[in-house]
């Protein structure tokens, strides 16, 4: 092969520079060492994430680094050069020489004649995401039973059903995450998370498979959430309806391989009813304690989605103290049960003057808790467009205006905010994609999804007339509206 040599001469702080950027270059190390003609000749191939490679040769006392690349070729400055130096001087080694081959098509040959065979990956000794088509499942580890201190405890809410496969739809999940901005470094401790889930956890009865969302949560609280999962933080999520709790949730569930339990706060819990309760067999009188779906998640690991926790009595939530404290406990009437390893506990609550009934949150739960307050939406028109397929442009700017004179109204007279709500807007947007969009749907589906949620008469007729003093003058008046102002009703 007719390749050009030229001396490693890049200064040893680039070693030291690039050691910090190796993760961000790239995306797959190989070695091979083979013997020949009694001699052992080590080879690595590097693979970087723009689609360049490389084949760093060790053999009979020389050491080359073989690369093409326009910046090389050109005489430019060359980023994998300077990887291929860091990751050199990692292993103890030293590059000698740079070689450039005539064109791509001399390095792939190059690369091909070493049999594919006698290559193994060594991406995880430079803390780089093993690409899991390639990488071998780690040995089976047994799910643990949840134990119970009685054998009356009914088992068939805590039988899993078996190990899963982790590296099932992981490409999908890495795209989006790198979409989201999450950094690889990142990437390898939730790639190692989501190992440890699918081992340890399986379904049950109770949970739900996880699932790519539909749409999958957008915005950097996804970032901050795993953060907080991976050291083992339960999370608590505040912000109004619509602001996405629901979709973080999913999409956690779906990037860590959680199955997932969904259970709802009400007043009528008590501390003991949480965990389960008495239920009729079906055989004449006779009764059987049986699990929630929180104690079931407790006990098997997985994700439990507690909603509305606010609803709760405030000494009823003392039962969830034990649990994510250094106890990692739940009582039951059968006696405690430690908390599975791979559980994972988030609380949500809504927030506004309309949500009746909510209560102040214990603070000694909160203090267990990483909290974090979700924003009201990051892009209006992006999640319409999103959840409901709707893509005309002018209309998502129509529902966008009104939702902006909406939220005015709401935070100058304190009127509307049953109507703030990003849910009404997703469901008239799909009415308009279904029914398509004229005069008289665009009244149907804003009266029916946003506009009647406001059970306040007053309210509502605040709303239509500060509609039709800005962006929707031709919103007709309704019958009440008129005997309203004629003041017959």
């Amino acid at each position: 092969m007719n390749m050009k040599f030229t001396r490693n001469t890049l200064p040893g702080i680039t070693a030291k520079q690039y050691k910090e950027k190796i993760l961000d270059y790239v995306s797959r190390i190989k070695r091979a060492e083979i013997v020949e003609d009694g001699k052992v000749a080590t080879y690595l191939r590097i693979d970087y994430m723009d689609g360049n490679k490389s084949l760093w040769v060790s053999k009979e006392g020389q050491s080359d680094y073989v690369h093409y690349c326009e910046a090389f070729a050109g005489k430019r400055a060359c980023p994998h050069l300077a990887c291929s130096v860091a990751i050199a001087d990692i292993l103890l080694g030293n590059i000698e020489r740079f070689a450039l081959p005539k064109d791509p098509d001399e390095l792939n040959a190059l690369i091909a004649a070493i049999p594919s065979s006698e290559f193994h990956d060594v991406s995880k000794a430079f803390g780089i995401l093993a690409p899991p088509e390639e990488e071998e499942l780690p040995d089976a580890v047994p799910v643990a039973p949840a134990p119970v201190s009685k054998p009356s405890t009914p088992a068939s809410a805590a039988t899993p059903k078996g190990k899963r496969d982790w590296k099932v739809g992981w490409t999908e999940i890495e795209n989006y995450l790198l979409g989201q901005g999450i950094d690889r470094r990142l990437l390898v401790k939730v790639q190692s998370k989501r190992k440890a889930i699918c081992d340890l956890t399986a379904a049950t009865p109770m949970s739900i498979e996880p699932m790519a969302p539909s749409t999958p949560y957008q915005g950097k609280m996804l970032e901050r959430a795993l953060r907080h999962i991976i050291m083992g933080k339960s999370l608590l999520l505040v912000g109004n309806k619509g602001c996405g709790k629901d979709s973080l949730v999913n999409t956690i569930a779906w990037v860590l391989g959680y199955p997932l339990y969904l259970q709802t706060g009400h007043k009528g819990y008590t501390s003991e009813t949480i965990v389960g309760e008495n239920m009729p067999t079906g055989k004449g009188l006779e009764v059987a304690f049986k699990y929630t779906a929180y104690a079931t998640c407790v006990m098997n690991g997985g994700l439990v989605h507690f909603a509305e926790l606010n609803m709760l009595m405030p000494d009823a939530t003392s039962i969830f103290h034990s649990v994510y404290d250094d106890n990692k406990q739940l009582s039951t009437p059968y006696g405690t049960v430690p908390c599975h390893a791979e559980h994972l506990f988030i609380a949500s609550i809504n927030v506004g003057e309309q949500y009746a009934g909510v209560k102040a949150l214990n603070a000694a739960l909160k203090d267990r808790l990483a909290v974090l307050h979700l924003p009201y939406t990051a892009d209006f028109k992006l999640l319409i467009e999103k959840k409901s397929g709707l893509t005309d442009r002018h209309v998502l700017q129509w529902f966008e205006d009104i939702k902006i004179q909406i939220d005015r109204l709401y935070v100058t007279e304190g009127v509307g905010e049953e109507s703030r709500t990003i849910r009404g807007f997703i469901d008239a947007a799909r009415y308009l994609k279904e029914f398509g969009v004229t005069d008289q749907s665009k009244i149907e589906a804003i009266e029916d999804f946003i506009l009647n949620r406001c059970e306040d008469r007053e309210e509502r007729f605040a709303i239509r007339s500060q509609l039709r003093m800005s962006v929707w003058k031709s919103l007709p008046k309704t019958k009440e509206e008129e005997d309203y102002e004629s003041g017959v009703a």
